[in-house]
């Protein structure tokens, strides 16, 4: 019965913590996904909000709290749903995530916490084919990260940000990984109700046996460093059941308990020293506290915490941050729909003044044991243990595993435990083994024995195990020593400032928006002096809005009628009063507005086209001639119509299905199509009507755009992936369209992506119908062709964004583009700058000359006659500023005085020394003559008596 001694834990106290000490005011929203969503390191906490666009995360430093947290800067790690996280146990500032986008980055968080919203990694790792579920960095060696992806599990080296190891042994998505305490082997729970036990380094599957009878998932925690793993899943009665299994008999569990029929998913979360455990299920409003007793298997009867809000998500923070003076032997951090909770643990005792040994084992120091080429060898070796204590501060050795004999080192740490900083043990971890001091307790004979058995093993080129592998491993394995890292690209733009003009500056009470728009339609559209929206209710009518005025606008706008149903429209870029408008009756109008403005509805439009056989799917004018105009119908041709003379003037074929989109290039001599065939196609259509290029875009059948990027040399289309749920952006060469050069995966959505892009600055801002937010990026002309911007968000849904002509942007505050919203009730304008320090002066890295977009090159009879030409160009610095590259350059700051290498201090017997050195130097004897042996005399019968 010795099993069932009296713990020294039972006792620990939870100690909610009072409500100033939380971290309030932000919305964090109900993330749903194989991850927890909160992790801790010593130093920061790091949550996923909502607050911003998915994918964004709060990096808060640990003893921060109270309200305002939604004006902290944000960390934009995604452009989807965070997934996971988790921080290096050796490198407090070093936070790995993994998302929805199929990728995962490592950041290197500034000390002190985020200044500035930042979302340039330290590095992306290669992107995958589907959701990235898990993340978790090796317990012994440094700069080793392991990933799930669907039915893969991935080693990485981030410090080469290269993939090492790849293990498809799973028949469904893996849902749960958890290293054991020595880094050999892992854990693993997927969606097949299989528990398996890997050997990474031969790519083998050690131990599997069936697990949870429920069809819900598994969570899995590897018990330290015993035998034993623990999950928390459901059993066939749907009750949530934590179980015990020991891997040397992996049959059944050794030990289970049930909990409750509640339809959270139960979060683990153990603490090897104490042999602690703790669970939170997901929406449940308490937390339960357990022990682990390992020798006889044996979970104690749980207690259950009220906690005043629902868990979202749950994280221990590490054991060296915990407050020892305080008996805190564990602290939680609960995340909740808009806070993070601090739940501290302790152990009562009466007097605060001591440290108490019994309650806080060693621990596992900050320092990595290993390297990851080392642990990819073979190598085995258990990272140093450290006291807690604040008046010891000793690195302890830990007793070698019976799989490798190591000698540890002592050292001293330089903080006090008390105060919540990370313990630094003064290991001499790069010296050889040989020279690493030995521990007192160890013979001579005994070290050497270890030290010869440890080199040997390190001299080794692969283990045994390794020698085993199959050959992808070995294969693996090879690319890993030879693939260079490429350091990521930065964009100047990466902390675009989007934000909505003043309230004032608003047109509200806007009534009867169309809600049948055309799926293709852009639903918006607007110029230097005039807004157009479609309206609801029958003859098509499309609304006009003057846009120098703001305020609450009169129920009965300005209209035109079309007498049919509007699949699209578009103004003429040469002129602010002319709108074409495509209708479902197969015909094209020409309106010419009064540019003063009208009360009653007009009903006859200055020019009609006639040639297309069925309804139309979109209009475009030529970007550099006047008078020409684009159209795409149901019958699957392509028109160039002549205004001036109202003609059809050249006819497009070789779709076959419905054509998404078409677009002009920047010369106006090319135009590029994608069509719900999956096919994309380039046209010269004044030389030829069918496809000078084709190859293959977008899987999805909902929509897609396209957009000529990056001076014509590229495509860029934005639509949906296979399942047609799953909205992406790809670019394509021009040269070569027989495969994207890249392709991004963003969110979930029906609505189709509506791309602007800005040539000036090479950005694209991407949003959709019923979006909230709106998604930039920066388009590279190579590799790596994405970078992430900080995107916009509002809480409001909005139908549409049109961008203004860029003359309109207010240059003096760094606003490089300006869009005007429309929402359900409301236009407003959204303002997108660059934050930077000397406004004083014109940003002409930002605003390079401009291409006179509002005023034509060519005529539509040059054009038509086989002429090009381009607009001329303008700059944007208004009058009397100074452009910034003027600046002179500073001088770099000088060094900063050093003074334990630049001082010394002698003592009076060297200055002494010194000071005869110099004194006999003088007075050496040397070749030349002495002074006064040059001087002349006299003869010595010139001397008179």
């Amino acid at each position: 019965m010795s099993r069932f001694g009296a713990s020294k834990f039972k006792n620990a106290v939870p100690k909610v913590s009072k409500k100033e000490q939380w971290i309030n005011d932000i919305p964090i929203g109900s993330p749903s996904s194989c991850g927890n969503h909160i992790k801790a390191s010593c130093k920061f906490m790091a949550f996923n909000t909502n607050n911003t666009g998915g994918g964004t995360l709060a990096v808060i430093p640990l003893d921060k709290s109270g309200r305002g947290m939604s004006s902290l800067p944000m960390l934009h790690a995604h452009s989807a749903l965070v997934t996971d996280m988790d921080f290096s146990p050796f490198d407090d500032n070093l936070l790995a995530t993994c998302s929805s986008d199929n990728t995962i980055k490592l950041w290197d968080i500034p000390e002190g916490g985020l200044t500035e919203s930042m979302s340039t990694p330290r590095c992306m790792l290669t992107k995958q084919e589907q959701t990235v579920q898990n993340v978790l960095f090796h317990p012994t060696a440094d700069q080793l990260l392991a990933s799930s992806c669907d039915k893969t599990l991935h080693i990485w080296d981030i410090n080469k940000a290269q993939e090492c190891i790849a293990m498809n042994v799973h028949t469904e998505q893996i849902q749960g990984v958890s290293w054991r305490q020595d880094g050999g082997t892992l854990a693993t729970a997927a969606k097949d109700k299989k528990l398996r036990i890997l050997d990474p380094r031969t790519n083998s599957v050690c131990f599997e046996t069936d697990g949870h009878g429920g069809n819900k998932e598994t969570r899995v925690c590897w018990l330290g460093d015993a035998d034993f793993i623990l999950t928390s899943g459901f059993n066939k009665l749907r009750d949530r059941e934590v179980c015990i299994w020991d891997q040397r008999k992996f049959v059944k569990p050794v030990a289970s308990q049930d909990f409750d029929r509640s339809t959270g998913i139960m979060l683990p979360l153990y603490d090897a020293d104490t042999k602690m455990l703790f669970l939170a299920g997901i929406g449940d409003t308490r937390i339960w506290f357990c022990e682990i007793q390992e020798k006889t298997p044996f979970i104690t009867q749980g207690i259950a915490q009220q906690v005043p809000e629902q868990v979202k998500g749950i994280a221990m923070i590490p054991k060296r941050a915990v407050d020892v003076m305080s008996c805190e032997v564990n602290r939680l951090l609960q995340l909740t729909m808009n806070a993070v909770i601090p739940i501290s643990y302790e152990v009562p005792r009466k007097s605060h003044r001591d440290f108490y040994g019994e309650l806080f084992p060693d621990t596992a120091g900050g320092e990595a044991a290993l390297s990851a080429e080392e642990w990819l060898q073979g190598g085995n070796e258990q990272v140093l243990r450290i006291s807690l204590d604040p008046a010891k501060r000793k690195v302890i050795p830990k007793k070698p595993s019976p799989s490798s004999v190591s000698v540890s080192s002592s050292g001293d740490k330089t903080r006090d435990v008390s105060s919540k900083e990370p313990l630094v043990a003064s290991t001499e971890k790069n010296k050889p083994l040989s020279e690493k001091p030995s521990s007192p307790q160890k013979s001579d004979d005994v070290i050497e024995a270890a030290n010869k058995l440890k080199t040997s093993s390190l001299e080794t080129p692969k283990s045994t195990k390794m020698e085993s592998g199959n050959a992808k491993s070995d294969e693996k394995m090879k690319e890993y020593k030879v693939k260079p890292f490429v350091a990521p690209s930065t964009s100047k733009y990466r902390h675009m400032n989007s934000c909505l003009m003043p309230r004032s500056t608003h047109m509200i009470n806007l009534h009867n928006l169309s809600s049948n728009v055309f799926g293709e339609c852009d639903v918006f559209h607007v110029n230097s002096k005039w807004g157009a929206i479609p309206l609801g209710g029958a003859g098509g009518l499309i609304a006009f809005l003057d846009l120098n005025l703001s305020g609450k606008l009169e129920r009965d706008l300005p209209a035109v009628q079309n007498g049919s149903s509007v699949m699209d429209f578009a103004w003429d870029p040469f002129n602010n009063c002319r709108l074409a408008v495509a209708c479902d009756n197969a015909r094209i109008l020409l309106w010419d507005i009064p540019s003063d403005g009208w009360t009653e509805a007009m009903t006859e439009p200055s020019l009609t086209l006639r040639g297309h056989r069925e309804k139309l799917y979109f209009v475009k004018f030529h970007p550099q001639a006047a008078d020409i105009l684009m159209s795409a119908s149901y019958d699957m041709t392509v028109k160039i119509w002549d205004l001036t003379s109202g003609e059809e003037k050249h006819s497009l074929t070789g779709h076959t299905d419905q054509i998404f989109s078409g677009a002009w290039s920047a010369d106006g001599s090319k135009i590029a199509t994608v069509c719900k065939d999956g096919q994309i196609r380039i046209y010269e259509p004044r030389s030829s009507s069918k496809p000078i290029k084709e190859g293959s875009g977008p899987e999805g059948t909902r929509g897609a755009r396209i957009l000529w990027v990056c001076g014509d040399s590229l495509l860029m289309v934005t639509g949906f992936g296979k399942s047609s749920q799953e909205r992406m952006v790809s670019v394509y060469s021009v040269q070569d369209l027989s495969g994207a050069l890249d392709t991004l995966y963003l969110d979930t959505s029906p609505a189709t992506l509506v791309p602007y892009y800005d040539e000036d600055t090479n950005v694209a801002i991407l949003t959709g119908k019923g979006d909230t937010s709106v998604i930039g990026l920066e388009i590279l002309p190579q590799p790596p062709y994405f970078l992430n911007l900080a995107p916009f968000q509002n809480s409001v849904p909005h139908q549409a964004l049109s961008f203004l002509p860029k003359s309109m942007c207010n240059v003096k505050d760094v606003e490089f583009a300006k869009a005007m919203r429309l929402t359900q009730t409301s236009i407003e304008p959204v303002s997108f700058s660059v934050p930077r320090v000397k406004k004083e002066y014109f940003q002409d890295d930002i605003f390079p000359d401009t291409r006179v977009k509002w005023e034509a090159a060519l005529s539509a009879q040059e054009w038509l006659a086989g002429k090009n030409a381009i607009q001329g160009k303008l700059s944007l610095c208004p009058p009397g500023m100074k452009l910034l590259s003027s600046i002179p350059k500073m001088a770099p700051a000088p060094k900063k005085y050093m003074a334990e290498v630049e001082l010394s201090y002698k003592t009076d017997e060297q200055k002494k020394e010194e000071l005869m050195s110099a004194f006999s130097d003088k007075l050496a004897a040397k070749n030349e003559p002495l002074p006064q042996e040059q001087f002349e005399g006299v003869d010595e019968d010139e001397w008179s008596d």
